[in-house]
């Protein structure tokens, strides 16, 4: 990532402590200082509406879970940390969006607390339709 970016988004890294939990489970993919967003759709009856914020984050997969980090935002931190079943995340929705983006979307109160409406995380990567394809 550019020095202009990493300022303005973050490293898009795991903390320290993170990396050595997911390393004692078992990393089966990870992919860091990845650039993106993350973009809020709320309900109508909301202030808040379609908000997006640009962040860096990482993706991490190990065999029993996906956790997904950003670097901004109010959700900085794991942002996505949910369990697999069947090998796909539980309460995430996974898709490629060509060219290399993946897309993990969940609704506020099943991975991340929060109100009604949609969020979805975007990183930039060039794993994108294989990851999305082994999560689906």
């Amino acid at each position: 990532m550019n020095p202009v970016k990493r300022l303005l988004l973050g490293s898009g890294r795991l903390s320290d402590e993170l990396r050595r939990e997911l390393a004692a489970e078992g990393i089966v993919f990870v992919e860091e200082g990845l650039t993106g967003s993350v973009r809020e759709f709320r309900s109508a009856r909301h202030e808040r509406a379609n908000e997006i914020e640009g962040t860096a984050g990482a993706i991490v997969l190990t065999p029993g879970r996906l956790v997904v980090w950003t670097s901004r935002g109010p959700h900085r931190g794991k942002h996505i940390d949910v369990p697999l079943r069947d090998g796909r995340p539980m309460g995430v929705d996974v898709r490629a969006d060509p060219p290399e983006r993946i897309v993990f979307g969940y609704e506020p109160g099943r991975p991340h607390p929060g109100g009604p409406g949609r969020i979805e995380v975007h990183l930039k990567t060039p794993s994108a339709a294989g990851l999305a394809l082994r999560l689906t």
